[in-house]
């Protein structure tokens, strides 16, 4: 009887053992001291926290990412110029709150507005760039949603350029994270802006509302916001190695606690996740055989990565294809000829079309018989 239970204490001590390695594996759980907050790996676009991310709240500030954005699509598109020099309207020089403290009749080229707004918030600079931009602060403002609109950011309404009150005006840390990553990825230079600790105007130097510059090496950007009725915002960046993460976080308590869960969620990411790369985009991930065409290979490649975020512990992701049993010419470049499909933790995570990476016309009569033959007896 002793030795019996000797055997079974064993028992229950090792199964203790194995469920207490196990639940180390896994990410902690996470509650952030704010109205909403979401963390999302910018590779991959996984989102790995999400605490009432798609909750609408005055965006405040944040507001000013998305006018950023069209400042650089129409830099892109060339129809603005960096040196490009701005008269400053007496409605630009009056607004309140954040202010690079423009003066009407002032000359100021887009580049400094364009920092005036990334780096200190200026309301002022920000309502000078809409006008030069569009003409009136009401159309910049259509050009805004109706950008919304493209991006996908479906709980997300613009009544104004900076984020000041407004009726009806509203986002969510969703949307706010997803147009920050647009931004980085559609536009670098604007993550460059972002990062500057300082500005300056008319003798006048102000540091950037995102304290965490300078001071995490990781943090690179983004946007600070504030209005009394709901708290205070913060969308940041950061890179470790490889990995960029985006971090939304809408009504913190105070300036200082959101610098603090803004970082706690960075950290957070970066130590319970990693990436695993399968494929970039246009990489050659398979050679096909292809029945009656000019060429017996086919070269297919991915149009989207093959990336998947992966909790640390858990088994690695696996990789499979969905191709046809056989490939018939004539073929276009670009014509969809399958799918890869990612799975991790047992779940399907990413699917991503699989495309011809050059044409392969018919072949000559000779082998479109032939093949047609063999094809009989495969």
């Amino acid at each position: 009887m002793q030795r019996w239970r000797g055997w079974l204490i064993a028992v229950l001590l090792m199964v203790l053992f194995v469920r207490s390695t196990h639940a180390g594996t896994q990410a902690p759980a996470l509650q952030v001291d704010a109205k909403a907050a979401l963390l999302l790996d910018a590779d991959s676009g996984q989102v790995l926290f999400d605490q009432n991310a798609t909750v609408r709240i005055a965006p405040a500030s944040l507001t000013k990412l998305m006018t950023v954005y069209i400042a650089y699509d129409a830099l892109r598109g060339g129809t603005v110029r960096l040196d490009e020099q701005v008269s400053i309207s007496q409605q630009a020089s009056k607004m309140g709150g954040s202010q690079v403290f423009l003066r009407t009749g002032d000359r100021v080229s887009v580049e400094n507005l364009l920092q005036g707004v990334a780096i200190v918030s200026g309301n002022d600079a920000t309502i000078a760039l809409a006008e030069h931009l569009a003409g009136f602060p009401a159309a910049f403002v259509a050009r805004m949603n109706a950008k919304a609109s493209e991006l996908g950011l479906s709980d997300t309404r613009f009544q104004n350029p900076h984020g000041l009150s407004a009726e009806n005006q509203y986002s969510t840390a969703r949307d706010m994270a997803r147009l920050a990553l647009h931004l980085i990825q559609d536009h670098p230079a604007a993550l460059q802006l972002h990062s500057m600790k300082n500005f300056e105007y008319n003798g006048i130097k102000q540091q950037n509302r995102n304290l965490l510059l300078g001071k995490d090496p990781r943090v690179d950007g983004l946007k600070t916001g504030w209005l009394e009725e709901t708290g205070y915002h913060i969308v940041l960046t950061g890179k470790e190695g490889e990995r960029r993460l985006v971090v939304a976080v809408l009504g913190a308590r105070n300036e200082r606690s959101r610098h603090e869960i803004a970082l706690r969620l960075l950290n957070y990411g970066f130590k319970n996740f990693h990436n695993v790369y399968f494929f970039r985009p246009g990489d050659r991930v398979k050679n096909l055989p292809v029945w009656k065409g000019a060429e017996d290979l086919l070269a297919i490649s991915a149009k989207r990565p093959g990336i998947v975020t992966v909790r640390n512990g858990v088994p690695e992701p696996t990789l499979t294809y969905q191709l046809p049993e056989k490939l018939i010419a004539p073929i276009s470049e670009g014509q969809k000829v399958g799918e890869a499909v990612i799975t991790a933790e047992g779940q399907e995570t990413a699917r991503v079309d699989l495309v011809a990476m050059n044409a392969v016309p018919r072949g000559g009569w000779m082998r479109w018989i032939l093949h047609s033959l063999l094809l009989l007896f495969n």
